[in-house]
């Protein structure tokens, strides 16, 4: 009689020479159904394959032994089965060892089982019905599209408006720049109820000189002369001149305020200072009182 411990679990079996022949030694313990070599784990001492004979020790349901070779070739479609329940055991264990384990109640475990039969029954009535996500994303990628559609339209229309409201900001420089395009801004404005002017830039403007005179035997009758220059590369409107006169202590006497059409004529106030041009200005007026001592001009648009 011959014994063989199983490495995985400790318990002992009696085997004999004939059933480790059949598969050179492999064996299924009959405790933890994991495979070994018997040859490898044979008992030596006497004593413990003694005590596997007891009535104590072999009334131990485990203590059986499993024999790859015998059992195929005496019972072929029982070992079969059996392998496949094997399998299917194994796959189960491995799935929930693939699950995170939590304690669930009994009834928790009913109403899941419910649920996944209710939804199994759902889905065999409802075919093709595309998961949540699926849903999401062709949702997501519709209004995308539909985003993009009215960018690509609206796009054009916002570059339209754009350039109108820019021509009509700039509409005076525009039409000095491109005759041709103050032609059709003049018919537009006519339309709109808007006007087209000259340029109006006062930086570009310069006083280069200005002189005051009493004329002589008309007392209280002066003359202004000043010499206007225009430093821009187009035509611009007339400015208007704001004459303060001062007395000999610096005191201001009097301020006068004189628009383009006081010193210009009717042509000339409509073509504007010609671009890099310079115009000489006189204006005469009449001063009662004080004799002033001094004076200053400034230009302006209104």
């Amino acid at each position: 009689m011959l014994a063989t411990r199983c490495p995985h679990c400790q318990t002992r079996f009696r085997v004999t020479a004939a059933q480790l022949e059949l598969r050179e030694g492999l064996v299924r313990c009959g405790a933890c159904r994991e495979i070994f070599n018997g040859r490898d784990h044979l008992l030596g001492d006497p004593e413990e394959v003694e005590a596997l004979a007891t009535p104590s020790q072999d009334a131990d349901g485990r203590m059986t032994l499993i024999d790859f070779g015998s059992l195929r070739a005496t019972q072929p479609a029982v070992t079969s089965k059996m392998q496949e329940e094997l399998d299917e055991l194994s796959k189960a264990i491995a799935d929930l060892q693939a699950k995170p384990w939590r304690d669930t109640p009994p009834h928790e475990l009913a109403a899941d089982a419910q649920a996944e039969s209710a939804s199994s029954a759902a889905a065999a009535t409802t075919p093709n019905t595309p998961p949540a996500f699926v849903a999401q994303a062709r949702k997501q990628r519709q209004s995308s599209g539909q985003w993009k559609f009215l960018l690509w339209l609206g796009l054009p229309l916002l570059l339209v408006a754009l350039a109108a409201q820019l021509s009509f900001f700039f509409r005076a420089d525009i039409a000095a720049y491109s005759p041709e395009a103050g032609r059709y801004l003049r018919a537009v404005c006519a339309r709109l109820g808007c006007q087209v002017k000259l340029p109006q830039h006062i930086d570009l403007l310069s006083l280069e000189s200005s002189h005051l005179q009493e004329l002589q035997g008309q007392q209280g009758q002066y003359t202004l002369t000043a010499l206007l220059r225009n430093q821009a590369d187009t035509a611009q409107a007339w400015p208007s001149l704001d004459l303060q006169l001062k007395a000999e202590t610096g005191q201001p006497l009097i301020r006068k305020v004189m628009e383009p059409a006081s010193y210009l004529n009717s042509v000339d106030l409509k073509k504007g200072i010609a671009a890099h041009a310079e115009h000489e200005i006189q204006l005469s007026f009449e001063l009662i009182g004080e004799h002033p001592g001094g004076f200053s001009v400034t230009l302006f648009y209104h």
